[in-house]
C-alpha cells in the first residue's frame, strides 16, 4: 500500500524531532548551507501526521540556525516502520550512513520484535527494504546495545574501527576496551593489524591479570605516538611483550653482538622474531676506496 503525500506549508515550532526516527550520529546542519542556497523551493523535510519529523532533521536544526520560521514539508501517511526505512534509504542516498548510524537503525528496526529469535527474522525484512551491508546475526543482536554506548560512539561514528574490531572489543572490560579505542582513534591501523593487537592483549591480560592501561605504560606506548609511522613499532612491542621467550633471546643477541665490539660502520640483524637462523650484515663505507681497504684488512 503506497503512502499518502501531500505539500504543506508549516510553522518552524510545529515540527516535533522524534528520537524514534533519528539516525542522524552526530547532527550536521552545516551540510545544507549550500543545498539550502540552490534548492530552497524544494520540500526536504518529511513529516508524518502527527508532525513527526521522518527525513530532514538536519535541514531542521540548520533552519533553526536560519531563525526560520515556515518551511514547506511533505506530509505522509505512513507506519513508524516503513518510515524508518524511508529514512535510511534517503539519507544513504543523500549523504551517506556511518556505521555506527547503521547499527542505530538495526536497533530502532528491530526494536518491537519479542525475542531473538523474532529479530533474526526480522533480518530478512531489512535486507529487503535497504542496501545495508552488515551481516546481522545473533552475536552482533546481543552486543548492540553495548556497541550503541558512548564507549564506542566516537570510534563507530568516525570509523576508526570497523564491526569486526567492534564486536571483539566488546569481550573486553570497558576501562580495558577504553585504552583500546583510545589507541585505534590516534593512530590509523588495518583491521588485521586491529585484530592482531586484540589477540595480543587478549592473551597478555588474562596472563598478567593487569589492565591494559598497566601494560601500555610498562611498554611506554606514548613515546611512539608522534611516530611518523608508529604501527609496525607498536605491534612489535607488544608482540615482544607477549612473548617473553622472544624478548630473553633478544636480551642474550644484543649481549653478544655488544661483546664483539665492531666498529660504527657495521651493523648486524637477526631475521624478524627468530624466525629463521640467518644474519644480516651492514657495511656504511663513504666510497670504493674505503671498501677496498676493508677488503685487503679482511684478506690480510
Amino acid at each position: 500500500m503506497k503512502a499518502k503525500l501531500k505539500i504543506k506549508q508549516l510553522k518552524l515550532d510545529e515540527l516535533k524531532a522524534a528520537d524514534k526516527f533519528l539516525l542522524s550520529f552526530p547532527l550536521k546542519p552545516e551540510l545544507y548551507y549550500e543545498l539550502w542556497e540552490k534548492f530552497v523551493p524544494l520540500p526536504l523535510i518529511m513529516i508524518n501526521q502527527q508532525n513527526e519529523i521522518l527525513f530532514g532533521i538536519d535541514l531542521y536544526h540548520f533552519l533553526q540556525l536560519k531563525n526560520a520560521v515556515e518551511v514547506d514539508v511533505i506530509q505522509m501517511d505512513i507506519f513508524d516502520k516503513g518510515a524508518l526505512v524511508l529514512n535510511y534509504n534517503l539519507k544513504e542516498k543523500f549523504t551517506g550512513l556511518n556505521l555506527y548510524e547503521k547499527l542505530v537503525f538495526i536497533k530502532k528496526r528491530t526494536a518491537s520484535a519479542a525475542d531473538k529469535d523474532i529479530l533474526l527474522a526480522e533480518v530478512s525484512g531489512i535486507y529487503r527494504e535497504t542496501g545495508l551491508d552488515i551481516a546481522v546475526n545473533r552475536e552482533l543482536l546481543e552486543k548492540l546495545d553495548l556497541l550503541l554506548s558512548t564507549v564506542f560512539r566516537d570510534g563507530l561514528i568516525n570509523e576508526h574501527i570497523n564491526l569486526k574490531t567492534g564486536l571483539r572489543l566488546c569481550d573486553f572490560l570497558q576501562e580495558d576496551s577504553e585504552v583500546l579505542l583510545d589507541l585505534f582513534g590516534r593512530i590509523p591501523f588495518s583491521s588485521s593489524h586491529q585484530l592482531k593487537i586484540l589477540e595480543m592483549a587478549e592473551e597478555i591480560l588474562f596472563r598478567d591479570k593487569c589492565t591494559m592501561g598497566a601494560v601500555f605504560e610498562r611498554l611506554d606506548i606514548e613515546r611512539y605516538m608522534d611516530m611518523e609511522k608508529p604501527q609496525k613499532k607498536i605491534i612489535d612491542e607488544l608482540f615482544k611483550y607477549r612473548n617473553p621467550v622472544y624478548m630473553e633471546a633478544e636480551k642474550k643477541w644484543q649481549a653478544e653482538i655488544k661483546a664483539l665490539n665492531l666498529p660504527d660502520y657495521i651493523n648486524v640483524s637477526h631475521y624478524p622474531f627468530f624466525e629463521k637462523k640467518q644474519l644480516e650484515l651492514t657495511i656504511h663505507l663513504q666510497d670504493a676506496g674505503g671498501l677496498k681497504k676493508l677488503i685487503e684488512k679482511i684478506k690480510d
